[in-house]
């Protein structure tokens, strides 16, 4: 690799000291890397000059907010980390997009994936969604690759309308170097968003929501310097612009007027892939921001234990709560629901409230007996469940 190709770490630095260092930069990977390969791991189309300056337009008032302490946002707290939350981390595992420009299906899947735990409070929900069939599955239907990137919202949208495999039956490699595809039957396991928001330029909705709901995505133009940032808060500094990015924004903090975010360029860079972005810059809170409402799963629990319980006493309204998954309501209003443990009985379509009490009174034995169970969960009511 040529000398010219690595970034200069020390005139970084050299910048940053004339400005009171306000973040830290350090050599990684990507510092190491050329220049096109850096590139590579970016993925938002630049917007053109007139929706440019509509970004700027907005984040200057969004920076002369920040300047004014954010006035009427007083309800909330000045600083919010969706990775501890009363010590709990609803957050999803750093990855690595790798030589793609897939960050979009990173920071999308990532919002997903934290909006599914956290709006359960459940920070131990075993979700890890496909990014490769978000990015190369439903993103390829419309001309999507590693070269053109992507957007969030319709990424998102992809999200809602038909809900994406889990990591197992696709997992990401980059440019889908090993062919895969999503299996037949993938959406009997899967994820998928209930709705989404568009909260792009709404500093105090954006809080909210993640006071709320969870993680939001964010969207910014990349600088040289950005690819040697360790700690502290970014502010643009040095070098070139190189491109657009995703992150999933998962916190702010309003002590040091910036967002925390989750980059999907691996542990390395940043502090162990996360980061502070400084309100206003980059245009990261004022060009896609978008959030979703809610994530309904389909998926087996595996070996769990059933810790509480209530029926209200009308015909089909048991519900249970399973360990890791939450509250789930037993059986549907239609479908096959059964509970097999020594043996297997099955209930067909449309069948009467009693099978469904029957399925009730099983789980509630393997409650009352402290027995694992693994029930099928499909979008909040299990439809089948296995007692041991």
């Amino acid at each position: 690799m040529a000398a010219r190709d690595q970034i200069d770490v020390a005139a970084v630095r050299a910048a940053l000291q004339e400005h009171d260092h306000p973040w830290v930069a350090q050599e990684n990977a990507l510092t190491r890397m050329t220049a096109k390969s850096r590139v590579r791991r970016l993925g938002v189309p630049l917007p053109d000059a007139a929706h440019r300056a509509t970004l700027e337009q907005r984040a200057s008032q969004i920076r002369a907010q920040a300047a004014r302490a954010l006035a009427g946002e007083a309800a909330l707290s000045p600083k919010f980390d969706l990775r501890d939350v009363s010590g709990q981390d609803y957050v999803s595992g750093v990855r690595d997009q790798r030589d793609c420009g897939s960050c979009v299906a990173f920071g999308s899947v990532a919002t997903m994936e934290g909006t599914a735990r956290y709006s359960r409070r459940m920070a131990a929900l075993d979700v890890d969604l496909s990014e490769a069939h978000l990015f190369y599955g439903h993103g390829g239907t419309v001309g999507v690759t590693c070269d053109t990137g992507w957007m969030p919202m319709p990424a998102l949208t992809f999200c809602v309308n038909r809900g994406i495999a889990f990591e197992a039956e696709w997992p990401y490699t980059p440019g889908n170097s090993s062919g895969g595809s999503a299996p037949a039957g993938w959406e009997q396991h899967r994820g998928r968003a209930t709705g989404t928001q568009d909260l792009t330029s709404n500093v105090a909705a954006i809080k909210q929501h993640l006071v709320d709901y969870g993680p939001v995505t964010g969207c910014f133009v990349v600088y040289t310097d950005f690819f040697s940032y360790h700690s502290g808060v970014y502010q643009q500094t040095w070098g070139k612009e190189e491109g657009g990015h995703c992150v999933a924004i998962v916190g702010y903090d309003d002590t040091q007027s910036a967002w925390i975010i989750k980059n999907s360029w691996n542990t390395g860079w940043g502090t162990d892939g996360f980061g502070l972005i400084k309100y206003g810059e980059c245009y990261i809170d004022s060009w896609a921001n978008v959030a979703v409402n809610g994530v309904a799963l389909r998926a087996w629990t595996a070996a769990k234990k059933v810790i509480g319980a209530y029926s209200t006493g009308d015909d089909r309204n048991g519900w249970v709560y399973v360990q890791d998954n939450g509250w789930l309501k037993v059986g549907g209003s239609t479908g096959t629901a059964h509970v097999a443990a020594l043996s297997r009985h099955s209930v067909p379509s449309g069948s009467t409230g009693t099978a469904h009490a029957a399925m009730f009174t099983d789980l509630l034995t393997a409650k009352e007996k402290g027995a694992f169970v693994n029930a099928y969960a499909d979008e909040g009511s299990i439809t089948q469940a296995y007692a041991y």
